[in-house]
Parts: C-alpha cells; sequence; structure tokens
C-alpha cells in the first residue's frame, strides 16, 4: 500500500517521527564510533545516516505554515548539512565542514522558530529552546566547551517528535 492517498500533514507527521527516529540514531552512531567515528566505515555509516535523517524532513518543512522565506530557512539547511555530511564521506576536514555546519544552523533555527509558532503546545516551547541553542551555539562556538553541541543535537528529536505529534493532531500544514 502506497501513500498515494496520505495528506501532507499526515505524511510530515510520520516524516517528523522517522526524523526524530534517525537523529536518535545518529547520537548512537557517534557514541558507539567514539574516537573510532574518523575510520572509513564508521564515516559512510554516520554519512549515510545523517544525510537520510535530513532529507526525511523535507516533507516537514513544505507541510508547515510559515512564511515562504522561513521555509527557504529550513530547506537550507536539509541542502546545506546534506552536502556538508556527503563531502565528509568523500574527506573533507572535518574541522572545516564542522564549521560549514554551524553557518547552515542559522537558517534552521530560524525556520524551527517559526515552525514551533504554528505547531503549538510543547513543539512550540522546545521549538523556541532549539532554535536560541542553534543560533547562539553559531556564533559563540569557538568560545564554548566542544560538547555544547549536543545540547541542541539531543533536542533534535525531542522536538521533532512533538512537531510529528502536532502535526498529527492540527491544521498546522498548508
Amino acid at each position: 500500500m502506497g501513500n498515494s492517498g496520505m495528506g501532507s500533514t499526515q505524511l510530515a507527521s510520520r516524516c517528523a517521527y522517522a526524523g526524530a527516529a534517525l537523529f536518535i540514531a545518529l547520537i548512537a552512531a557517534f557514541r558507539v564510533a567514539g574516537p573510532n567515528a574518523s575510520a572509513t566505515g564508521w564515516v559512510i555509516v554516520i554519512g549515510v545516516v545523517a544525510v537520510t535523517s535530513h532529507l526525511v524532513l523535507l516533507p516537514v518543512v513544505g507541510a508547515i505554515d510559515v512564511p515562504s522565506w522561513a521555509r527557504a530557512g529550513g530547506y537550507s539547511w536539509i541542502a546545506i548539512d546534506v552536502m556538508l555530511n556527503i563531502a565528509t564521506v568523500n574527506g573533507a576536514d572535518g574541522e572545516l565542514m564542522s564549521a560549514l555546519r554551524l553557518g547552515g544552523h542559522v537558517p534552521a533555527a530560524l525556520w524551527i522558530a517559526f515552525a514551533a509558532s504554528r505547531l503549538g503546545g510543547a513543539a512550540r516551547e522546545v521549538g523556541a529552546l532549539l532554535a536560541a541553542m542553534l543560533m547562539v551555539h553559531a556564533f559563540a562556538s569557538p568560545w564554548v566547551p566542544a560538547w555544547v553541541i549536543y545540547l541542541p543535537f539531543v533536542t533534535i528529536p525531542i522536538w521533532l517528535t512533538l512537531a510529528g505529534r502536532s502535526l498529527g493532531r492540527s491544521g498546522a500544514a498548508t
């Protein structure tokens, strides 16, 4: 049975849940790989999970009724992170990729902030916090400990779960 009869809100809800699961898998892969994360096998595994965790969010970005410029921020985040993950798989410098990824977190934060405001409830509160953490970290990264990136990283699946629930229950879709 295909998704041909599935509405955009229902599809976006399922994709938000899938994105949450994939971000949890990504966190687990980084944890399991540990210091071996730069080994070829782990780079590929982490790269595939990272790319998939972003691409599955395309219907989520498209379904939430935000201004078109904010939606462009969501799509930009996905495109930037996908490109950087593929560049990493292909041997690009990890420090440079991390610095560029932080730039992609700025449009991500803008989209998440606007999307969260449309979703309401717990998704609004957690999304506002996530957007703020992404934005602050993007600019403060040189002056904060490296582990600080894990705060927004672990908040993403929580927010995506709440967004999926909100999309499944409401008319937040376009």
